[in-house]
């Protein structure tokens, strides 16, 4: 574990009882006992130091104080993925805090398998990616707490997008000649990656993302699968944001 995410309740106490799932992984888990200092991090982002004050039967209580601050100097990076089939989302979800992304919305897409009965299902479902999310930052150490949303339709996208940003999507078939340092080549705070599901972006949907005013991006002639995508995509736009300041575009 590089840091233990703060229960959502928390709000900045300097002592905090801790039960439950986190009693469960911090003291059986991970194996922490009385006198033991970690690193935390609350759900704003905000770095903790975390000592074990005591521990009974089925919880234990724990003092915080402030830890030191990291500056963020990245620019937030929202994935877009439209929903694969099976278990694949929870790899994909892990991957992308793992790379450090800010933003995760799962899309309904015209060849999206997965269907979900009710509002209390996809929220089951929501629930279930966030711990995902919040298991893969204790053990990356990753300081940034993403933002995972209810699952949309691609035909909202635009209006929450709403050009903040480069929009991009992934595409199998190269419809122009745009770069990734072509498109991150201007001063940003953030950009949209939008990835298909296994039976790819449809026609319609790529009109709709081209209109709303994404660009394209081609990552190749080989066919990725959609988890391999995600995470190709975004490693490769952090690699590019990350170096930008060392090369030079000619348009």
């Amino acid at each position: 574990m590089r840091q233990f995410v703060l229960p959502e309740t928390f709000n900045g106490q300097t002592e905090l009882k801790l039960s439950g799932d986190d009693f469960h992984y911090i003291c059986h888990v991970i194996r922490k006992k009385t006198g033991d200092k970690f690193p935390g991090l609350d759900r704003a982002g905000n770095p903790w130091l975390i000592s074990i004050e005591s521990v009974e039967k089925d919880s234990c209580l724990v003092k915080l104080s402030t830890g030191k601050t990291v500056e963020n100097e990245n620019v937030d990076i929202t994935l877009v993925q439209c929903l694969p089939k099976g278990k694949k989302m929870d790899q994909i979800i892990r991957q992308a805090v793992e790379t450090g992304i800010k933003q995760i919305i799962p899309v309904l897409s015209d060849h999206a398998v997965p269907k979900f009965d009710n509002e209390k299902d996809i929220e089951k479902k929501r629930l279930r990616w966030e711990k995902i999310a919040i298991e893969a930052m204790q053990q990356s150490g990753s300081s940034i707490f993403p933002r995972i949303f209810s699952p949309i339709k691609m035909d909202d996208l635009p209006l929450i997008w709403n050009n903040c940003g480069p929009g991009l999507f992934c595409h199998q078939i190269k419809i122009d000649d745009n770069s990734l340092h072509k498109c991150l080549n201007e001063n940003i705070n953030q950009v949209y990656i939008v990835i298909g599901p296994e039976g790819g972006i449809s026609p319609r949907e790529v009109d709709l993302l081209i209109k709303a005013g994404f660009k394209s991006i081609y990552l190749g002639k080989n066919v990725l699968r959609t988890e391999t995508a995600a995470l190709y995509a975004t490693a490769a736009i952090n690699t590019v944001l990350l170096e930008k300041i060392r090369w030079n575009l000619n348009l």
